[in-house]
């Protein structure tokens, strides 16, 4: 497993000086597997982020569980396999895509001309080649959205956490990203990515998870995705709560 998810809890103090606390995730366990493309979806304040947090391991759980490629959130061990895309990424504006890149390329452990071969590549896929020169303080936000999925996925990362990856992207960007995301892992990456937008989960992910109010209360398997509109889906779970 990629993944490991057991009983896991979460709360938050409801202000800075109260002893009141409020039940971000409650009794969450899930697992995804090496080479699997997993869907989280939820209402804002499901909780996603939250989740993607602890997987992370920016913040810890109260209770439970997490492993992440078999070692606890935050080792060494896992950082040098995961890249992780926040819902807004945020780079210094006074460098360009290029430079991007070849100082995340070379963290992840590329030089000479796989570095360039890798960058190149990279900046084709998400269309920001002709741009890569451009100073990012002149980028639009749909164009620092697919830099932010290159910086993620070059390199082959095992395993790639995306937070909203396809905010901000035109139509023609989110058809980008989707490809890559599906080429990246079909070459074997694993992907856990989290979405308002349903129709880009059910043509990306093979299982999705639903959260509401900080509990998973389904877990959508390939066949019930293959038989019927995730919309469904999830408006059926939601509403019975």
């Amino acid at each position: 497993m990629h993944i490991e998810i057991l009983s896991l809890t979460k709360y938050y103090k409801t202000k800075e000086l109260s002893f009141k606390k409020f039940k971000a995730l409650n009794n969450v366990s899930l697992s995804v597997e090496k080479g699997e493309s997993f869907g989280l979806i939820g209402l804002n304040g499901a909780g996603k982020s939250t989740l993607i947090k602890l997987i992370l391991g920016v913040i810890f759980p109260d209770q439970g569980e997490i492993r992440v490629m078999g070692n606890p959130p935050g080792e060494i061990a896992v950082k040098r396999n995961l890249s992780y895309l926040p819902e807004n990424p945020s780079f210094y504006e006074s460098l360009n895509a290029e430079e991007i890149l070849n100082f995340i390329g070379r963290l992840r452990g590329f030089s000479g001309k796989n570095l360039k071969k890798s960058v190149r590549e990279i900046l084709d896929k998400v269309g920001l080649y002709e741009h890569r020169k451009k100073l990012l303080r002149k980028y639009s936000r749909g164009m620092l959205q697919r830099l932010g999925l290159a910086q993620a996925f070059i390199g082959r990362p095992e395993l790639v956490i995306l937070d909203e990856p396809l905010n901000g992207l035109d139509p023609l960007g989110r058809k980008m990203a989707r490809d890559l995301i599906i080429e990246a892992n079909r070459e074997g990456s694993t992907i856990f990515f989290t979405s308002h937008i349903l129709e880009d989960i059910e043509k990306i992910c093979s299982r999705v998870g639903i959260l509401h109010r900080g509990e998973l209360l389904k877990i959508v398997e390939a066949q019930e995705l293959k038989e019927k509109p995730l919309e469904d889906i999830f408006l059926g779970v939601i509403e019975q709560q």
